[in-house]
């Protein structure tokens, strides 16, 4: 299917990946980009072809979060009940935070600025790579206004919560070189190493045993949630059932017989 914000694709390969196409914009996103990220978001959580899902922008900007004149200055914004209803669009009822809830795993591939929005979309993501000309701010606040989970809850479990209480009450950009050194992204690499890179390691990550994937996610988030004894018991009983698949046993064969091991989702 065509879209005209963003491109989709799904490779032999077991990875997908989600382009957002508005380099004149630098990738900022309006009510419609929303509405066709969410579309092929749902694929990706539904297709068994799809075992990764990577995520980038093309040209300069990763995202540039909210585009403003489809939204901060949207002409059919009037009232604040209309404005408000734009916001829960893109960043409420309908917001792309599906990404973070997505069992399968996800990378972003950081090219250039991801600001605003564009940073919460880069956090909702399990891995993130930038290239040497990402930078990351949450701008939010700058525009007097209240960003999503990315900011207040993601980021603080990366970076602490002293550093997240900077970004996000001062706005202030930081460069890729920084970003990886409060832990906000995996590692940098050269601006034309990036996409091999990424999907290097969705390609990875697609040939991973999906139902142990699935099963660690859900322990990770459930540790936001849980003292370390519930957690132990959770992931007690993810494990129970793991033992009993046939990928477990794939992995055990292929360990014994010095091959590859080849996961079916069983």
């Amino acid at each position: 299917m065509a879209y005209e914000d963003i491109l989709y694709e799904v490779g032999d390969d077991g990875v997908a990946t989600l382009t957002l196409n508005r380099p004149e914009r630098m990738n900022a996103l309006r009510p419609q980009t929303t509405t066709e990220m969410r579309e092929v978001i749902a694929d990706a959580k539904n297709n068994d072809a799809v075992r990764c899902l990577l995520i980038t922008g093309a040209g300069r900007g990763f995202c540039a979060g909210d585009d403003f004149q489809a939204i901060f200055l949207a002409p059919e914004r009037g009232s604040r009940q209309n404005a408000r209803q734009i916001r829960r669009i893109t960043h409420g009822d309908e917001s792309l935070d599906d990404i973070f809830a997505l069992e399968k795993p996800t990378v972003a591939a950081v090219n250039g600025a991801a600001v605003g929005y564009g940073m919460d979309l880069s956090l909702y993501c399990d891995i993130r790579i930038a290239s040497e000309n990402a930078k990351f701010g949450w701008y939010f606040t700058r525009r007097a206004v209240m960003g999503t989970v990315g900011g207040t809850f993601i980021l603080r479990q990366l970076v602490g919560l002293s550093k997240a209480f900077e970004l996000t009450l001062t706005g202030d950009l930081v460069d890729a070189q920084e970003a990886a050194r409060i832990g906000l992204v995996s590692k940098v690499v050269p601006n034309d190493q990036l996409m091999d890179d990424a999907r290097a390691m969705a390609r990875k990550l697609a040939s991973g045993a999906p139902l142990a994937q699935r099963a660690v996610k859900r322990a990770m988030h459930k540790g936001f949630q849980m003292d370390w004894r519930s957690l132990a018991e959770y992931q007690q009983s993810l494990g129970d059932v793991l033992w009993q698949t046939e990928d477990h046993m794939e992995g055990v064969n292929s360990f014994t017989e010095k091959r590859e091991p080849h996961y079916k989702g069983r």
